[in-house]
Order: C-alpha cells, then sequence, then structure tokens
C-alpha cells in the first residue's frame, strides 16, 4: 500500500449507503474516515457494523461540520433526477442534493473535495464545477468504469476533484494511467475481478428473502465498486507525495 502522508488524510463521506468509498480509500491506504452521512436506517446499520467507532448522522440537510475537521470530503449526491437514465425517460429535472454538499463542503472547507457521478449530464457537471471555482478550487474530471478492473459490466462513473492548488490536480489526473495498471492486473490486493470471471456470472451472495433482501440489492445498486475509489485515493496520494518531494 501507498502511504505518503505523516497521517491520514481525515475523511467526511457524505451519501454513504453502505461504505464502497470508504472500502476504496481504506484500501488505498494514508485515508481515515471521520464521519459518514447516510439516511437511510438499514445502510446505517451496516455502516456501524462494518466500521465500528466512526459516527453516523443521518442528514446532510442538518449537519454542521467544523471549519478544518476533514481534509477531504467525498460524495455522490443521490442522481436519480441527473441520470441519463432519467433523461430517456422523461424525467430529468436536473434536481439533486448537490447543493447540500455544497453547503458543507464551503463549512468544512477541507484540502480535497471529490464529487462522483454516472456520466452523461454535462450541465450538472458544469454546476458543480462552477460551484466549486466560486468555493476557490480548481477542478479536475477522471472517468472510470469497472471494466478499467476487468469487471464484465460498464458501470462508467464521473470522479469531479477538486483541490485549490492546480498543480496537485495535473499530478492526480497524470496518475489516472499508473493507479489503473497497477489495479487492473489483479496485483493490487481486492481486486475483485483479478482472478478472471466465473463461467456463469453467478454471485452466490447468500442473501435471504424478504425486505432485507430488497434493501441490500438497492443498497448494491445505489454503490460502486470500491476499487474506483482505490484508484481514486491512490491519484490523490500521488499528488500529495510530488508536492512533499518538491517542497523538500
Amino acid at each position: 500500500m501507498l502511504y505518503v502522508t505523516p497521517h491520514a488524510l481525515r475523511v467526511l463521506d457524505l451519501f454513504s449507503c453502505i461504505g464502497g468509498h470508504a472500502l476504496g480509500l481504506h484500501a488505498a491506504g494514508g485515508f481515515q474516515t471521520v464521519r459518514f452521512v447516510e439516511v437511510n436506517p438499514f445502510r446505517r446499520r451496516v455502516l456501524a457494523r462494518h466500521f465500528p467507532g466512526v459516527p453516523i448522522d443521518e442528514d446532510v440537510a442538518t449537519l454542521a461540520p467544523e471549519r478544518g475537521s476533514a481534509d477531504l470530503v467525498i460524495g455522490g449526491p443521490p442522481c436519480q433526477k441527473t441520470s441519463v437514465a432519467s433523461a430517456i425517460q422523461g424525467r430529468r429535472t436536473g434536481e439533486s442534493l448537490w447543493p447540500m454538499m455544497r453547503r458543507i463542503c464551503e463549512r468544512v472547507e477541507p484540502a480535497w473535495i471529490v464529487v462522483e457521478q454516472p456520466p452523461g449530464n454535462a450541465a450538472w457537471e458544469a454546476e458543480v464545477t462552477s460551484d466549486l471555482a466560486g468555493l476557490g478550487y480548481r477542478t479536475a474530471r477522471l472517468g472510470l468504469a469497472a471494466t478499467d478492473f476487468g469487471a464484465p459490466h460498464q458501470r462508467r462513473r464521473v470522479f469531479i476533484l477538486a483541490h485549490r492548488d492546480l498543480s496537485r490536480l495535473q499530478v492526480a489526473g497524470q496518475a489516472r494511467s499508473w493507479a489503473l495498471e497497477r489495479l487492473s492486473g489483479g496485483a493490487f490486493a481486492g481486486n475483485p475481478w483479478g482472478a478472471g470471471v466465473p463461467g456463469s456470472l453467478r454471485v452466490a451472495d447468500g442473501i435471504p428473502g424478504g425486505l432485507e433482501r430488497r434493501e441490500r440489492i438497492e443498497a448494491l445498486g445505489d454503490s460502486n465498486p470500491p476499487i474506483m475509489m482505490t484508484a481514486i485515493g491512490l491519484c490523490i496520494q500521488a499528488a500529495e507525495l510530488v508536492t512533499r518531494i518538491t517542497a523538500a
């Protein structure tokens, strides 16, 4: 694993679902989740079980974090009304919880911000980058897909990285190819597709029937493969490392 900071970067994890982003960042090394925010009770129970001791808040609308309480704020504002699927069905309204995330970022003033969404809504992305610029941040857009890591499905996602230092963003963007090369071959522990895909493409998840099964399936549908966030974490770590070397 790659550790380049004397202390782990503290992460405020918004719209946390069942913790896929946290798992990915922890696998990259050098990140410590200090708070989750998740409105769904079932998903909060999953987070509490897998991340004992990490505080979990229920609502981004009422969250009032202190300035400097996190080095990285990360989140994928619910995309039901901004996605391509909504556009195809004629229901895209552009509404999202991004304004809530923007408010929290303005309060915390973290070094890094990462906003995750499905691709296909240029207007929404432009709003996010414009808002971040208004807060004093430069941005870089990194696109990833599950197929980049050997998966049998696309699961394309956009990650908007923000930092006030343009040079750090440039290093993070340039590190994308290196991170993918390191992760896609299966040499990095935790790549679920490193050993190849089973012929049947089945998943023995052991999920029982009933309401909890539906909730678990919906949670998986709202999550990204953690390895995507591992790649983003490695890009951020590379930017931090280069900055430290240059400063020395």
